[in-house]
């Protein structure tokens, strides 16, 4: 049976904004999750082993009837991953069948603490199993905005919003000609997007204005005709979006010396960054080892650009 694929994704505008109804700019990546469905190997029990990179990462059995934990390397993980299938169950009157009828091996493609999509591309990977709407049941087992739900199953670039309580997200075009002066790096500290974002939507309350702003943001980033009107964009977002949640920019402080511009992606102090910079991909790796950062991306080896949208 072919296997089921979701692709990973980086949020590059209105992250936090997004969940109180800002347009936000997001990438599928390159890289992604699959799931396979095998035939059982033991009648009454349900095996699930993750892999990354065919390296195993994560295991559980479940009994098949009652979904409870027979045997797991990682309890948390496995409670949650029993809560998608239990949702699944209530969602699709024959999914528990599927159950007693296979086993399930997934290949994770880039390293789950990279804070790429483990969790989201899983949601979509399980909707695509049970043939439902991915966002629906993000909807059931999730209190996030689900722009990454969506992007999981993107053919390109996305502007995604929640309007009206709704999601709503369009596929456009992003393609720059200064798409070589794109990169992302990782900074090494795994951030829990869910408990970050829970905390900031304790302490934010953005106004109608807010939101406004974070929109001409997205789609001046959308249509910046050069390098540095999309890096004025990024210094732009970030300076608002630091008095909003008091933090101060990754760019003054870790980044304070760097030629170029540089914006926090996703939850704030620890996930990926994106840089615009002359540099060239050599001269940055140098740059960025010196500060013990070694994990480094050009925008055309990580980003699925999909089909041209006008």
């Amino acid at each position: 049976m072919k296997p089921f694929y979701a692709h990973g994704k980086l949020l590059i505008s209105s992250e936090y904004m997004v969940m109180y109804g800002a347009q936000a700019l997001s990438f599928p990546l390159h890289v992604g999750q699959s799931l396979h469905l095998k035939p059982a190997r033991q009648k009454k029990l349900f095996c699930w082993e993750a892999f990354y990179l065919n390296r195993p990462w994560f295991r559980v059995v479940f009994n098949s009837s009652t979904l409870e934990i027979v045997e797991t390397t990682d309890r948390s993980k496995a409670e949650k991953l029993a809560g998608y299938l239990k949702t699944l169950d209530t969602l699709s009157s024959s999914f528990r069948q599927e159950l007693f009828t296979w086993d399930v091996e997934t290949q994770l493609e880039f390293h789950p603490s990279w804070g790429l999509g483990s969790s989201s591309t899983l949601t979509a990977l399980l909707a695509e199993w049970a043939e439902l709407n991915p966002l629906d049941l993000h909807l059931q087992i999730s209190s996030g905005s689900g722009y990454d739900v969506a992007t999981a199953i993107a053919s390109g670039p996305i502007v995604y919003r929640i309007k009206h309580d709704a999601p709503q997200y369009r596929h456009v075009s992003f393609l720059p000609a200064f798409s070589d002066n794109i990169f992302f790096a990782w900074l090494g500290r795994k951030q829990n997007s869910h408990e970050s974002v829970e905390h900031y939507q304790s302490v934010l309350d953005p106004d109608h204005r807010t939101i406004e702003f974070f929109d001409a943001m997205t789609e001046g980033m959308l249509h910046a005709g050069n390098r540095d009107e999309f890096g004025d964009y990024m210094t732009r977002h970030e300076a608002r979006l630091s008095e909003l949640l008091n933090l101060t920019p990754v760019g003054k402080t870790l980044f304070n010396d760097l030629d170029g511009y540089v914006k926090s992606l996703g939850a704030w102090g620890g996930d990926f960054v994106m840089i615009v910079t002359g540099r060239d991909h050599e001269s940055l790796k140098e740059y960025l080892e010196k500060k013990k950062i070694r994990v480094l991306f050009n925008f055309n080896e990580l980003v699925k650009h999909g089909n041209v949208v006008s």
